[in-house]
């Protein structure tokens, strides 16, 4: 009961904090991003010179917080491979999918930010850290950004209440739509934070509610500390983030979190409970 009523506790926190993340992302999008430091909509840091709107990532190509970013989530996505492969309990097709579905998030979260930062492409546009006009590419990106959208809150409430219910379903489109709706007005720049500031509470919310082992303590207090770089990301890129490294830490705090919620790391969880 203690541990429970610790976990509920946590995830409050990470819901609270995820409310404040998301209003301070309302007042950077009004603003488009102005005088906060970001690119594209993330803080970046960047060797031997700091990227900016002028010369985007042209100076470092190789050593840029997409880059840092990329490789840290490709890593965490091998980890999640590794803990499937080590599960003694693999095997089951259920099991299988959440380790599927989690690796993709990691995995899929990690391609967008080598996207990003690529200088050259053939088949799709370029970002180079930042783009200045980007109404040639909306249409296209709030199309993939929509699909994406939808298929994570599928993921996250399929997780936390089941994906046959009809609540995660529903709740799924409405979200969706939320999305898309509160950042069409971002000049297509917000577009991404704006999809993971919203995440936030709806991945809290669903730890407040769900029983499921998934939505552990570990998970919730990463899920603290994530949100709060996210904060640290919108209000103070210049200042705190991005000389230590910008917009990696996010994802360094946010996959550890889903790497958490592996059943490789929730049975060991079980484990030691029962040890105890």
């Amino acid at each position: 009961m203690l541990l429970e009523r610790i976990n509920k506790l946590t995830w409050g926190v990470a819901l609270l904090l995820s409310l404040w993340y998301a209003y301070i992302f309302f007042q950077v999008s009004r603003s488009k991003g102005e005088g906060s430091g970001l690119l594209f909509g993330f803080c970046v840091a960047g060797l031997p010179e700091t990227p900016d709107k002028e010369t985007r990532c042209e100076n470092c190509p190789y050593i840029n917080s997409h880059v840092a970013a990329f490789v840290v989530d490709v890593f965490l996505t091998a980890v999640t491979a590794y803990f499937w492969y080590k599960d003694p309990q693999k095997g089951g097709f259920k099991k299988d999918i959440v380790y599927l579905a989690l690796g993709f998030i990691i995995l899929i979260h990690g391609l967008l930010h080598w996207f990003l930062q690529q200088t050259t492409f053939d088949f799709l546009p370029i970002i180079n850290c930042y783009r200045p006009d980007t109404s040639d590419i909306e249409e296209f990106g709030y199309i993939i950004f929509g699909t994406f959208s939808f298929l994570l809150s599928l993921i996250i409430l399929g997780f936390g209440f089941g994906v046959k219910k009809w609540f995660t379903w529903v709740g799924s489109v409405i979200f969706t739509i939320a999305v898309v709706v509160l950042t069409e007005d971002t000049g297509g720049e917000l577009i991404l934070p704006g999809l993971f500031c919203i995440v936030h509470p709806l991945s809290c919310f669903t730890g407040l509610f769900t029983k499921e082992p998934l939505f552990n303590t570990k998970v919730a207090t990463l899920f603290v500390i994530c949100t709060a770089v996210g904060i640290l990301e919108l209000s103070s890129c210049k200042d705190i983030l991005r000389p230590y490294g910008g917009h990696v830490w996010y994802d360094i705090t946010l996959h550890l979190a889903v790497v958490s919620a592996t059943p490789y790391i929730t049975n060991q969880g079980k484990k030691k409970n029962h040890d105890d």
